[in-house]
């Protein structure tokens, strides 16, 4: 029996789940995701909407479920209207990750000039280091739709 574990990815600061489920097969492991989805997302849905769970088999990516698609308040669109509006929920959060790297780098650039003028700087943020090393690489790299993220350039 396969174990499963799920990654909240609200565009910033992604939520891993480090126990995951022990289940069946993969059918039930994204019913249970979607349970789960439902539940965060229950009188939310304006605010949940452009976040993604990401469903792990045995530690490896097979499912990236956007909210939207189970936001049950989008039901009464009409089918094109509401990809429309599920294709700008995953552009709206993909431009979050970038944010959200692009401001990390910000930081650590201000820390690494700061500790090389023998100044303060912020060491952590959310528990991971500023300054980024090989020991603790940076948790969160944003790869938008056919782009590489840095760590991946040659």
């Amino acid at each position: 029996m396969p174990r499963y574990t799920f990654e909240l990815q609200d565009g910033e600061y992604p939520v891993g789940d480090e126990t995951g489920v022990w289940l069946p097969d993969r059918e039930h492991a994204l019913d249970h995701a979607h349970e789960v989805m439902r539940q965060l997302m229950s009188a939310r849905e304006k605010q949940t909407r452009t976040w993604r769970l990401d469903l792990y088999e045995d530690g490896h990516r097979v499912a990236e479920i956007p909210f939207a698609r189970l936001d049950q308040t989008l039901d009464h669109l009409s089918p094109a209207l509401r990809i429309a509006v599920e294709h700008s929920c995953e552009t709206l959060h993909d431009f979050r990750q970038v944010m959200s790297a692009a401001q990390a780098t910000v930081r650590e650039s201000r820390a690494l000039v700061a500790r090389s003028r023998g100044k303060p700087y912020l060491a952590t943020e959310r528990g991971e280091p500023t300054i980024r090393t090989a020991t603790h690489p940076p948790t969160v790299i944003a790869k938008v739709r056919g782009h590489r993220a840095p760590s991946e350039e040659y």
